[in-house]
Formats: structure tokens, C-alpha cells, sequence
């Protein structure tokens, strides 16, 4: 028999989705984990749900080490930036629209801009992961998946297990994330 689970990424933004679509009704998935390891820490740190009134959702994912099992992602994303970013209206039907996004703005903890890379410079197995994830969001979440637009920046000082931090502006509002992110200590250890 088959059986059916949701993924780490999928459980966040059908959390969004849900929290869009019923504000105001408690949500037990959404409860605090019970000994979470330092993938589901990490996770739950990286990705922000941002509901927004008239059922308006924002998402903001940061791909982050701790998130991933194998080493070779692990160096990936402390090489790079890795943002995804999603602006969606909810209608009274349940049908969704998504807002275009053009560019992303981040910065280090200190302020420092991160610099964005074209196609041209994006390596290989960076884009091997950006384009896994679209495909993996797209299939799985179906619009809400495909409204996720993703940016690569050179990571400079950010790393989500160093002290420091990284912030992202996004319609008007600036996500912030401390690092070293949770997650990291147990990974380390692990």
C-alpha cells in the first residue's frame, strides 16, 4: 500500500495556505515538534509564512546547511544565497493569484548588499537544486508551488550556522533571520 507524507517544504507552505485560508482556527500541525532533529529546526527557522489580511500569503525560504543531508548540498548552500519568495492572494473561491517578483534586495547582518547571480554565473549544481526544488514544489503544491520565485546571491560573510545574520526585504517588509540559525549546534554535534 502506498503511503503518503508530506514533506518538510510542503508542510510549510500548506501552513501558509491554511493560515490564509482559515485565520483564526488552531492548527495542530502546526504545533511545537517533539524533539525535532536539526533538519526540522532548521526548517521551521528557514522558512517564513507571512499571512497577511485579506487572505494574502507571503513565503519567504531560505535554503539553509542544516536542511540538507547530503555534504556536498551542505557546501552548496553555505557558498550561496539560495531564496525563494512567494506573494499569493487567496479569493473568496479559493482561487489564487501570484504576484511577479523581479528582484530580491538581502543583506548581510551588517548591512553589507549581497550580490546577485545572473544564469551565467550560477554553478551547475546550484542550479541542479533550484531547478529540483521548482519541479518538487510545482508537482507537489501545484500553483502554490509554481509561485515560488527563486534568487541565488554570492553568500559573502552569511552562513546560517556563523554568528552574524541576513535580511530580506519583500514587499515593503524585511524578513530577518540571526544565525546561527537553529539547527546548527545539533547538526555539528551530530
Amino acid at each position: 500500500m502506498a503511503r503518503h507524507c508530506i514533506t518538510p517544504a510542503r508542510r510549510g507552505l500548506l501552513l501558509a495556505l491554511c493560515a490564509a485560508v482559515l485565520p483564526g482556527r488552531p492548527d495542530p500541525a502546526g504545533a511545537r515538534a517533539w524533539n525535532p532533529d536539526a533538519t526540522a529546526l532548521a526548517r521551521d527557522y528557514s522558512i517564513i509564512n507571512d499571512t497577511r489580511p485579506n487572505h494574502d500569503v507571503r513565503v519567504v525560504f531560505w535554503m539553509t546547511s542544516p536542511m540538507m543531508s547530503d555534504p556536498r548540498g551542505k557546501a552548496v548552500v553555505d557558498s550561496y544565497v539560495i531564496l525563494g519568495v512567494l506573494s499569493s492572494h487567496i479569493g473568496p473561491s479559493a482561487a489564487m493569484s501570484f504576484d511577479p517578483v523581479e528582484t530580491l534586495h538581502p543583506a548581510a547582518g551588517d548591512g553589507t548588499p549581497l550580490k546577485l547571480m545572473t544564469s551565467d554565473d550560477i554553478p551547475p549544481s546550484v542550479n541542479g537544486m533550484v531547478t529540483t526544488m521548482t519541479t518538487a514544489l510545482g508537482q507537489s503544491m501545484g500553483p502554490f508551488g509554481k509561485g515560488i520565485h527563486w534568487f541565488v546571491f554570492d553568500a559573502g560573510s552569511v552562513n546560517a550556522c556563523k554568528p552574524g545574520g541576513l535580511s530580506v526585504p519583500f514587499l515593503g517588509e524585511i524578513y530577518t533571520y540571526k544565525t546561527p540559525i537553529p539547527g546548527c549546534a545539533r547538526q555539528e554535534a551530530g
